[in-house]
C-alpha cells in the first residue's frame, strides 16, 4: 500500500515536470502528451520487474538450561503438643506449654509401638523440670531460655528416640495473669503504705523527742523555721509551752488574763494582810498572859473562881472562832464590793 503511493506521486511528478519543460521549450501539445505517456511506461516497467532474493540470515538457536530439581528430604517425624499445664516456681501458678517436639530413632528396630508418645514424655519432662524453677512474673524470658534449652537433642531414659521442640510457647493462662496482676498491685499498695507510715512514725518521732522535748527547744525550732521574728516568738512562748507538755503527756497550765489579774495583790490587800497578821499575833499573845496568871493563883481562889475557867474557855473558843469574823470585819472595812 505505501509503494503504490509513493509510484502515483512520483508519476504525478514527472507529468509535471514534462510539462511544464515542454511549454517552456516551445514543443506542441501532443509532442509533450507523447513524451509523457512513453515516459510513464518506462517507469511502470521498471518498477514491475521483481526484486533480487535477498540472503535470509539464521540465527543459532538459544539452549536453555533448566536448573536441577531441588531435592526433597522428608523432615524428622514430629507431634504438635498444646496448652499443657506444667508447674512454676510459685504453687498458686502454672504454665502452658506448646511446642513441636520432633524426634529420631536412636536403635534400629526397635520394637515400641508409638515411639512419638516416648518423645513427647520424655520432652515434656525435660520441660517440666525446667519451668518448675521458674518465676510466674518473667514470661518472656522464660519462653525464651526454654526453647534455647529444648531445642537441643536429647536421649529419652531408655534410650529409644532422640527427641527436640521448636516453636516453643510458653505463657501463662488469662485468668491467672488477671491475678498475678492484682497480687502486683496490692504489694505495691502494701510497701507504699508501709513507707508512708514509717515516714509519719520518722516525723512524729522527730516532733516528741526533738522539736517538742521541751519548750526552749520547741522555741528555738519556730525561729529557725521563722528567722528574724523574734517578737512573735515571744508572743507563742505559752502557746509552744503548752505543745511541749502535750506532747510529752505532761499536764497543760491554762492560766487566763483574769486569772493572772487576781493573782496579783494590790497595796490595800497588801496592807490588810500585814495588819491582820499583826492582831492575830497580839491577841495570841494576849491568851498566852491570861492562861500564866491563871496557872499562879492559890487552889481557893481557884475554888471560887470555878465558873471563870467556862468563861476563859468560852473567851477562847470565841477568840479562835472570832478570828474569822475579825478578819471579815477588817476585810469589810478595807473593801467594798
Amino acid at each position: 500500500m505505501k509503494l503504490h503511493r509513493n509510484t502515483l506521486l512520483t508519476a504525478a511528478a514527472i507529468v509535471v515536470v514534462l510539462y511544464v519543460v515542454s511549454l517552456i521549450v516551445g514543443l506542441p501539445a501532443w509532442a509533450a502528451v507523447v513524451l509523457i505517456v512513453v515516459l510513464l511506461v518506462l517507469l511502470s516497467v521498471v518498477w514491475k520487474q521483481p526484486d533480487a532474493p535477498r540472503p535470509v540470515v539464521t540465527q543459532p538457536a538459544r539452549s536453555v538450561v533448566l536448573p536441577d530439581p531441588e531435592p526433597v528430604f522428608s523432615g524428622p517425624p514430629s507431634r504438635t503438643v498444646a496448652d499443657v499445664r506444667l508447674p512454676s516456681a510459685s504453687p498458686d501458678f502454672q504454665f502452658s506449654f506448646s511446642a513441636v517436639v520432633q524426634w529420631s530413632t536412636v536403635l534400629s528396630g526397635s520394637r515400641h509401638a508409638d515411639l512419638g508418645a516416648v518423645a513427647v514424655d520424655a520432652l515434656l519432662d525435660r520441660a517440666r523440670s525446667l519451668t518448675s524453677r521458674q518465676q510466674v512474673t518473667e514470661e518472656a524470658l522464660n519462653q525464651h531460655r526454654l526453647a534455647a534449652l529444648l531445642g537441643e537433642p536429647a536421649l529419652d531414659e531408655k534410650g529409644q528416640v532422640r527427641s527436640w521442640a521448636t516453636e516453643v510457647r510458653l505463657r501463662l493462662p488469662d485468668a491467672d495473669q488477671k491475678h498475678l496482676q492484682h497480687l502486683a498491685a496490692l504489694h505495691r499498695r502494701e510497701q507504699t503504705t508501709l513507707l508512708e507510715r514509717r515516714m509519719e512514725q520518722d516525723k512524729r518521732a522527730y516532733l516528741k523527742d526533738d522539736v517538742f522535748a521541751t519548750p526552749g527547744s520547741a522555741a528555738v525550732w519556730w525561729l529557725v523555721n521563722h528567722p528574724g521574728e523574734v517578737e512573735t516568738a515571744l508572743g507563742l512562748l505559752d502557746t509552744l509551752a503548752e505543745l511541749s507538755a502535750a506532747a510529752n503527756d505532761l499536764p497543760v497550765r491554762r492560766t487566763t488574763a483574769e486569772e493572772i489579774e487576781r493573782q496579783r495583790p494590790t497595796r490595800a490587800e497588801l496592807a490588810f494582810s500585814t495588819a491582820v497578821e499583826e492582831l492575830t499575833e497580839a491577841a495570841r499573845t494576849a491568851a498566852d498572859a491570861t492562861a500564866a496568871t491563871a496557872s499562879q493563883t492559890t487552889p481557893a481562889t481557884e475554888s471560887q473562881q470555878r465558873p471563870v475557867p467556862r468563861h476563859a474557855g468560852a473567851d477562847s473558843q470565841d477568840g479562835q472562832h472570832g478570828q474569822p469574823e475579825l478578819h471579815k470585819e477588817y476585810r469589810e472595812q478595807f473593801f467594798t464590793e
